[in-house]
């Protein structure tokens, strides 16, 4: 055979291996899982809410500030739990007051000063059981960034504006993310 009859061959088999990738390429790959960050949605409102609740388990620890015969624990962007030290060997949660975006914490003559996302808040906290926000300054703090979840080296849901404003994120499984940070 000479070397003129195998150029035909060549051509064939090269083209049927490109289609061969090329068709490989566009098969859809398999549903693949994985544990990342998804987005949750709400309103303005649903971010500023700041109320009394029950208590509730901590799970994001955070700062913990003593006052007077109580302590207040920080869950990091959630709220503040409210635990009865009086007896320092037996204290005991009292409640929880939520407000979203909250990383610190101080207190003075009763009032309790926090961040709420880019506010500053004062909660009078004289009746622990009716809690009152008597101040506000809006604007305060830097905005945080609510496009990305607030790890690095994740995969997450990509945000969609049309299903609202993002006031945190949630870790779950994701099929197949897009978007990685």
């Amino acid at each position: 055979m000479n070397s003129k009859s195998n150029i035909p061959l060549i051509i064939c088999t090269s083209l049927v291996t490109v289609l061969l990738f090329g068709i490989v390429s566009c098969m859809k790959k398999n549903n693949t899982e994985i544990l990342g960050y998804a987005p949750v949605y709400g309103s303005l409102g649903d971010l500023t809410e700041i109320k009394s609740e029950p208590t509730k388990p901590t799970s994001n620890a955070g700062k913990i500030y003593l006052y007077q015969n109580y302590t207040f624990q920080m869950e990091n962007g959630e709220g503040i739990h409210i635990i009865n030290s009086s007896d320092p060997s037996n204290p005991q949660k009292i409640g929880f007051i939520k407000v979203k975006g909250c990383s610190e914490i101080s207190i003075k003559n009763n009032i309790l000063y926090t961040d709420n996302h880019r506010d500053l808040v004062g909660i009078n906290i004289s009746n622990m059981n009716a809690i009152q926000v008597v101040s506000r300054l809006e604007n305060v703090f830097p905005g945080t960034n609510q496009e990305y979840p607030p790890v690095d080296g994740v995969f997450f849901e990509c945000v969609d504006p049309a299903k609202g404003m993002v006031i945190g994120w949630s870790q779950k499984m994701l099929s197949n993310p897009k978007c990685k940070r």
